[in-house]
Order: C-alpha cells, then sequence, then structure tokens
C-alpha cells in the first residue's frame, strides 16, 4: 500500500435536528466507503449542532457510547473496511454527567479511541482529563485526537506528539472570524512534525455563521495540502503518500524539544489561576510603558538603529533590538554612546568574534556581555535575562519559535516579551512567532532579512503584528500592566511533556 486516502466529511450540521445530521453523517461515510477512503474525519458535535444553554438543553441531543450513531457508523466501518472519527456530545449514563467527545471506530467497528474535549464548552460539558490517552494505533502508524479549539493550546498537541501520533485528527466547529484556524493547524504541524487532518463544519448554528468554516490537511512542513470551504456538505478526499513499510513516515523520528537541562521547563507545570498580581507576586519591575524597536540592517555599520535612537523621546523607555551581526568597534563606541546620551538600551548579539557575544546597553550603565555559547551550553534554549524600564525582557535562541515549552515556562516566569535573533525572516517563522504570543507573551523577531513584533491576542482574536522589511524598523508599544494578565490552560499532562524525551518515538 503506497497510499493512505483520507476524507474529511465537512458537513452542514443543523441546530437540534440529530435524525438529519445523523443520515448526513452516515452518507458521507458511505460516500466515503464506496471511493476507497481507509480514514474519516468528521465534524465536532455532528449530530447535535454547537450552541447550547446548559446541560437540559444539550441532554436530549447528547448519546451514549451505545448509542444510535455510533452504531450506525460501526456498521459501515465494517461494510468498507475504515475508521472513523466524529465528533458527538456524550452522556456518561452513571452520572448524568455530558462530555464534547470525539469516537473513533476501526474496521471491526469497535471503539479504539475516545476523546473528552478539555477545553470545553462551560455551559453544559465537563472538561476531560488531561491525562486520557487520546491516541491509537492504525497499521500506517500511531495517530491522534484533539477537538477544536484544544488544538489551540500549543501543549496539548505537544504532549499528543509526544505520545507518539503521526497524525493528528481535529474535528472542529470553528467559524471564520478572530483567528484563523489554518494558521493554528499549521504551526501545530510544524512544532511537531507531524501530519494534520482538520475537519470543521460548514452550514449556520443558532448563533454562528459556519458557511466559510475552513477544513485543512496540512504537512509536517506547515504546506497546507488540502484548504477548503464550502456553503453545503462537501466530502474533502486527500491522498497521504506511505513509505515502503506502508507506514506514514514522520518527518523526523522525534518531536522537537528544546536540548539541554530539563530544569528549564519545569515552570511550564506551574498554576498561575489564582495569582491576581503577578508584579508583586514574582517582584517584577513596576508596570508601565516599554517602547520597543527592532532594526533589520540597512548596512554593515547599522546605521537604522543610530536613526531612530536619535529621534526616539529620551524621557521614554526604549529598548532597540539589533539583528546577530559582525558588529565595527566604531559600531560598539558608538551605540554605546547613543545609549548613554539618550537613556536608552540595546539588545544584540556581536558575531565579529570567534565566540558570539550577548550585548546588553542599558542608558549610562557598564554594559553587560555574555557568551552566548557558554550561556547555552553548546545547545539551543538558555535564557538570557535583561531588566528594561518597566518590563522583563527575555533573550531565546531562533529554534524556541518551535518549542512552546521555553516561552511558556518564560511567561510563567513574569517575561514580558521574548526576543529572538534570527538570520533570516520568512512566513514560516511570522507564523510561529505570532502564535508563540498565545503562550501569553509578546514576541519580537529581529533579522537581517526583517523584523517584527508580535502582541498577546485577545480572547481567540489574532495577535496584533507590526512588520518591518530588509532595511527598515518596527516600532511598538509594550504595555507590561497588560502583558501581567495572563490565562494560561492549566489542563496538560505534565508527566508526558516532561518525561517526553525517552518516549518520543518508541511508536513512530
Amino acid at each position: 500500500m503506497s497510499v493512505l486516502k483520507i476524507a474529511l466529511a465537512h458537513a452542514a450540521v443543523v441546530h437540534k435536528q440529530p435524525q438529519k445530521n445523523r443520515r448526513e453523517l452516515l452518507a458521507l461515510v458511505q460516500e466515503a466507503g464506496e471511493q476507497g477512503v481507509q480514514l474519516v474525519v468528521a465534524p465536532e458535535l455532528m449530530i447535535s449542532g454547537y450552541s447550547f444553554a446548559g446541560h437540559h438543553d444539550m441532554e436530549p441531543y447528547a448519546e451514549t457510547a451505545e448509542g444510535p450513531t455510533v452504531t450506525a457508523v460501526a456498521a459501515l466501518c465494517r461494510q468498507y473496511g475504515m475508521y472513523v472519527c466524529v465528533g458527538m456530545a456524550e452522556l456518561e449514563p452513571l452520572t448524568g454527567i455530558l462530555y464534547n467527545s470525539a469516537f473513533v471506530l476501526d474496521p471491526t467497528g469497535s471503539i479504539v479511541c475516545r476523546y473528552r474535549k478539555i477545553n470545553a464548552e462551560c455551559r453544559w460539558a465537563c472538561p476531560g482529563d488531561p491525562c486520557q490517552d487520546n491516541t491509537f494505533d492504525t497499521p500506517w502508524g500511531r495517530m491522534g485526537v484533539l477537538i477544536c479549539s484544544d488544538s489551540y493550546h500549543s501543549l496539548m498537541a505537544r504532549v499528543t506528539a509526544l505520545r507518539g501520533a503521526v497524525l493528528l485528527l481535529i474535528p472542529s466547529t470553528w467559524p471564520p472570524i478572530g483567528v484563523n484556524p489554518v494558521e493554528i493547524w499549521q504551526a501545530r504541524a510544524l512544532e511537531n512534525r507531524l501530519f494534520v487532518a482538520a475537519c470543521n463544519r460548514t452550514g449556520c448554528d443558532l448563533i454562528m455563521d459556519c458557511r466559510q468554516a475552513p477544513s485543512a490537511f496540512i504537512d509536517p512542513q506547515g504546506t497546507v495540502v488540502l484548504q477548503k470551504q464550502a456553503a453545503t456538505s462537501q466530502l474533502l478526499i486527500v491522498d497521504l503518500h506511505l513509505q515502503d513499510s506502508g507506514r506514514i513516515q514522520p518527518a523526523h523520528q522525534s518531536v522537537p524539544l528544546p536540548a539541554g537541562d530539563l530544569s528549564r521547563l519545569r515552570s511550564c507545570y506551574l498554576n498561575l489561576s489564582g495569582i491576581t498580581n503577578l508584579t508583586q507576586f514574582l517582584q517584577l519591575p513596576p508596570p508601565g510603558c516599554l517602547l520597543l524597536c527592532c532594526h533589520a540592517l540597512l548596512s554593515p555599520d547599522g546605521a537604522p538603529a543610530l536613526t531612530v535612537a536619535e529621534t526616539t523621546d529620551a524621557k521614554t523607555d526604549t529598548l532597540h533590538v539589533l539583528p546577530a551581526h559582525a558588529y565595527s568597534r566604531n559600531f560598539l563606541d558608538e551605540v554605546r554612546s547613543r545609549c548613554a546620551a539618550t537613556g536608552h538600551s540595546a539588545l544584540f548579539i556581536n558575531t565579529s568574534q570567534t565566540v558570539p557575544v550577548v550585548h546588553w546597553l542599558n542608558g549610562a550603565a557598564d554594559p553587560c556581555l555574555w557568551n552566548w555559547d557558554t550561556l547555552t551550553g553548546g545547545q539551543e534554549g538558555q535564557p538570557v535575562d535583561c531588566t528594561c524600564g518597566p518590563a522583563r525582557v527575555r533573550l531565546l535562541p531562533m529554534q524556541t519559535l518551535r518549542q512552546p515549552e521555553l516561552v511558556l515556562a518564560s511567561a510563567k516566569e513574569g517575561v514580558d516579551v521574548v526576543i529572538v535573533l534570527s538570520p533570516h525572516f520568512n512566513e514560516i517563522i511570522r507564523l510561529l512567532a505570532g502564535v508563540r504570543t498565545i503562550e501569553q507573551v509578546a514576541v519580537a523577531v529581529c533579522s537581517p532579512e526583517g523584523a517584527g513584533i508580535w502582541m498577546i491576542p485577545t480572547d481567540h482574536q489574532r495577535w496584533g503584528e507590526t512588520l518591518a522589511g530588509p532595511g527598515g524598523s518596527c516600532c511598538c508599544f509594550l504595555d507590561t500592566g497588560k502583558t501581567r494578565v495572563k490565562r494560561f490552560q492549566e489542563r496538560i499532562d505534565y508527566s508526558v511533556l516532561l518525561q517526553g524525551r525517552a518516549s518520543t518515538s518508541q511508536s513512530r
């Protein structure tokens, strides 16, 4: 077998019409079976629709694992020898608890995975257990399941990958407002080097219009192989090419975890939900506004940074970020003089010597210098921390953009802005830098090819973004009174996350 044929059942779901929705689901699954599809993914809450006022409102539309939907899908799985993943409201009969669940059935009609959404609807759904195993084995490799907004949180996909998944299935109801879900799914693929099959829905729900909501299939390089929206039900089919053994070929044999000492990640598991004053709790600088300026080099002497330093109000706390570069002695002396005259700060890496050196210039104070290789111990990920006026600033290596753990740990340690000095600037870097702000910290990237500053999103809106091209500069005010108000997704299986190095690729 050289190809795994996958279908996304991009269905028009009708609110509170379970019989009609079930017929639509079964028709799409049957159509897929007749076309030789081996794996079908259907949307979140396919049978009931999405918007419900409470337990009493949803309960008549919830089903058990022995209910009519699972029973009917199981028969089609046996008939066509396929796997099917379908999202539905689940009733736990002993307690009456309701879950937003996804069931995966194999070619024998058996349930091989039941995943209960963790980031659940607060009006009626009980959150799933973060330690539940959301993976299952197939002849083509291990697969995992997340439901809709669970994929918004990076560590949920990370834990799934660490459990051995090479293909992530995402049943969704994600309307086309705010953040584009395809960007989130691209990031999850890139961070974990796995394939993503995300099946959205179409049609109008009680309060949501999903007629332009996209479904997508994405490869481990973040390439969108298939993306489509449709006003009516569509069966979207994609062929996933397999390696000679008939299994899915992951991009690499292990998940790209931060190298070095695990202690740098342990702040991820801290629960700060009860902390109302992060400034006082972590003894951070008093909140205020910092003018953050990132400069892409126009010439070897770094002229843009000097120009901005001349025109910026000296009374404003200002941080200039420059790319890693082989700076001349004259340039270093001039920037130091400018910082002393204006009270501004500058952060950059000088590569003119054999060992790169981090330069931190803070007004008239003596410069701080760090040996970059010594700080990182030959591995990427060790932080460099600075205080600039009202902000705690952390310099992290470029690989951090693909490693949400280090950015999340930084956010929980009170960092207001993470700075990455990159040799390149492209669409992948731009996407990952923006997605990293979901970890509740601002991000700045500076390179000779371009620069950008990304701000923490509000709710599920897209992150703020300020960009500069080669030779340009971008500036943005960072209000640390806002960056200190953080909300984290705490329902994560941290034991898998922190033990991941030992077990990443056992089943890949």
